[in-house]
């Protein structure tokens, strides 16, 4: 078993589902080419997946799911809910998988098992600039089609706090985007590919949801992307091979 290898108890989660509400992307189901894909370490040792992806338009949408936790949060591809004590993946880990399933019909253990050093264009806070940076890139997966449902979000801007190390809201907001989930480009999508079902669900997705926005932020206003735009701890998992980060 692979460090991201899920364990055995790790209960199965859905990510598709119908839900409700720089360049952000209009909430909606977009056919993208994936332009890259490569590994990042935090200053908390949490592991996030970065992607990038492009539409018919070139038009980019960058995004990164975090599928390993932090050193404080025990460095796992899952976590315990508090509602029912039990295991179910990390979200990001859920929505990398989703990745790796509709572009290759591979999980993400797998696709991770292939990576290559890359110098990777990395935006560096220090310097204030993206800096050239040795990462590693899943080139397996790069200039696969993927169709994808995008939320557009609104969400606080934040600021670190030096004295508790924690990022606190600054009052102002920002639009971002979210990838919900993926599939391939018969619009089939991951889940409906491993339980072997037609495709529906993107369809269902897109009716409820194109053209709305996600209001996650602590100033709330409408539900449109017109309004918004407008607007101002349990066991270790099992043993692993050589973590790519040590």
């Amino acid at each position: 078993m692979s460090e991201w290898d899920l364990p055995d108890d790790v209960e199965t989660t859905k990510i598709e589902r119908v839900g409700g509400g720089g360049y952000t992307w209009e909430s909606g189901v977009y056919l993208t080419t994936i332009d890259l894909v490569y590994l990042d370490q935090r200053d908390s040792e949490a592991i996030f997946l970065n992607a990038v992806l492009k539409n018919d338009a070139g038009k980019e949408l960058k995004e990164a799911f975090c599928i390993k936790s932090g050193k404080d949060k025990g460095k796992r591809t899952w976590y315990i809910s508090k509602k029912d004590g039990k295991k179910y993946p990390l979200p990001g880990y859920s929505i990398a998988n989703s990745l790796c399933i509709s572009a290759l019909g591979k999980s993400l253990a797998d696709c991770l098992k292939e990576t290559t050093k890359k110098m990777v264009e990395v935006y560096d806070y220090k310097e204030g600039k993206t800096v050239p940076t040795e990462k590693y890139a899943l080139m397996n997966l790069v200039g696969k089609a993927v169709k994808v449902a995008v939320h557009q979000v609104k969400q606080d801007k934040t600021k670190k706090n030096d004295a508790t190390g924690k990022y606190d809201s600054t009052g102002e907001t920002k639009v971002i985007n979210e990838c919900k989930f993926f599939g391939n480009t018969a619009g089939v999508t991951a889940e409906e590919i491993e339980a072997g079902e037609e495709a529906t669900m993107f369809d269902k997705w897109a009716e409820k949801n194109t053209g709305t926005v996600i209001d996650k932020s602590t100033k709330k206003t409408g539900a449109s992307a017109a309004d918004i735009m407008g607007g101002g701890t349990a066991a270790e998992p099992a043993a692993s091979t050589k973590s790519l980060f040590t």
